[in-house]
């Protein structure tokens, strides 16, 4: 692959990450209002009404039957729904209710290290001893981001279940990310996310109904909403299926790479949106990650190991 071709799915993971760090205290505004499971029913309908749309286009520009992934890879779409959008997400959002910021951003930082055992041991993606370094340095930045953080990391046993939570969700988000590997060459990516959200989301609907009664409709302004929208079409959306489509092209380690940038925007929008300070630890912390992205960036123009 070219130089050209790939900066262009590495540009559509920057802007994943941008909108993953940006959307932490956003997600926080509606936590406060409404519970975990229900903010989900309403941001996976934004997310439906973005990826349809994204599915509905390919299956016009390609003149393929609207339901052609469902009848050619249904089971394993309905999987990675399951382990994807009702695993992961559940996981994620109950634990990051429960946990400190900063325990959920270090624990969610191992995820493209699961991704990278996964793959090489299912012969998707390999990495050679450049790529693995690159990778381990950009966690061990975004461990200094995290615990030289404004909070300090909390694993009390008031918060041990939401840790635990945690760990599962970067497990099954590895897991995901792996595992789509083979499909995304296979389908469409746009497709593969929006059927996988669509079978997945009864469950977590389900979910929803059944806390519904616990909001207080009164406290749900226009700044809710826009949240719950910012949070549905574009963290959970348009974003899940530009990461799809980087599997295809630049391989899953390499994607999942790009997801220890979040913790440095999350850093820069607590300074902005905030006023957290930022420390020197932090700074080096930030460049470990960038650095280790572009290790294995360099990682991928070298020969694998024999």
């Amino acid at each position: 692959m070219s130089h050209h071709p790939r900066l262009k799915y590495e540009l559509a993971l920057l802007f994943d990450v941008l909108v993953w760090g940006v959307n932490f205290p956003i997600l926080k505004v509606a936590l406060a209002t409404m519970h975990p499971f229900v903010v989900n029913l309403f941001r996976f309908i934004f997310s439906l009404l973005v990826l349809g749309a994204l599915h509905a286009w390919t299956h016009w520009r390609n003149r393929t039957p609207f339901f052609e992934p469902l009848r050619t890879h249904g089971r394993a779409i309905l999987l990675l729904g399951l382990l994807g959008y009702v695993v992961y997400q559940l996981a994620f959002i109950v634990g990051v209710d429960l946990t400190t910021s900063g325990s959920a951003a270090l624990i969610m930082a191992s995820a493209p290290l699961w991704t990278a055992m996964l793959s090489q041991i299912r012969g998707y993606d390999r990495l050679n001893r450049l790529g693995w370094f690159g990778l381990l340095l950009s966690l061990l930045g975004t461990a200094l981001v995290v615990i030289y953080g404004p909070g300090s990391l909390n694993f009390s046993g008031e918060t041990l279940l939401g840790n635990l939570l945690m760990t599962g969700a970067a497990v099954a988000w590895g897991a995901y990310t792996a595992l789509s590997q083979p499909f995304v060459h296979r389908m469409d990516p746009a497709s593969l996310t929006f059927f996988g959200l669509l079978l997945a989301y009864p469950i977590l609907a389900l979910l929803g109904l059944s806390y519904l009664d616990t909001v207080t409709w009164t406290e749900v302004d226009a700044i809710i909403w826009a949240a719950l929208i910012f949070s549905g079409a574009l963290s959970t959306g348009l974003t899940l299926a530009f990461w799809n489509y980087a599997i295809r092209h630049v391989g899953p380690s390499h994607t999942a790479a790009f997801g220890n940038l979040v913790p440095v925007v999350a850093l820069i929008t607590g300074y902005l949106m905030l006023g957290e300070p930022i420390t020197l630890v932090q700074l080096l912390g930030g460049a470990g990650i960038i650095g280790g992205l572009f290790l294995m960036r360099r990682a991928r123009r070298l020969p694998l190991p024999s």
